[in-house]
């Protein structure tokens, strides 16, 4: 194996700066910190709100993938080896449609896991 004294030292050194961190913060009340108190469902509605708004330009995306691999095909001309890429471009683009249109069903699985009211969330709501 090839190890290097900065791979071994990347480890100590970031457990360094989170403990003085963390000391640096000990003594400090912060009861009458400025800020929201977050509940598990503000936080998810935070995510949806990201999941929506990545999910509409992911959308425009797959419209150009779409044309994209079209052209692909056509590009191919018959050739056996350019039409096996275009179908494998193709196939893993379909696979990231999936991902992407799943999303809700993601936020879902982990609302629930996290005890959350994943109801509100299916489907996805954007507005």
């Amino acid at each position: 194996m090839n190890f290097s004294i900065t791979k071994l030292l990347n480890f100590p050194i970031a457990l360094t700066v989170l403990l003085l961190a963390k000391s640096a913060f000990a003594g400090t009340d912060l009861s009458n910190a400025p800020g929201i108190n977050l509940t598990i469902q503000d936080v998810l509605g935070i995510i949806t709100g990201l999941a929506c708004w990545i999910s509409r330009v992911a959308l425009a995306f797959i419209v150009i993938a779409i044309v994209f691999y079209g052209v692909k095909f056509m590009m191919a001309k018959g050739d056996p080896t350019k039409l096996t890429e275009a179908r494998k471009s193709f196939l893993w683009g379909l696979v990231g449609v999936i991902v992407i249109l799943g999303t809700y069903t993601i936020i879902a699985t982990v609302a629930n896991a996290l005890g959350a009211d994943y109801t509100l969330f299916l489907p996805l709501k954007c507005s």
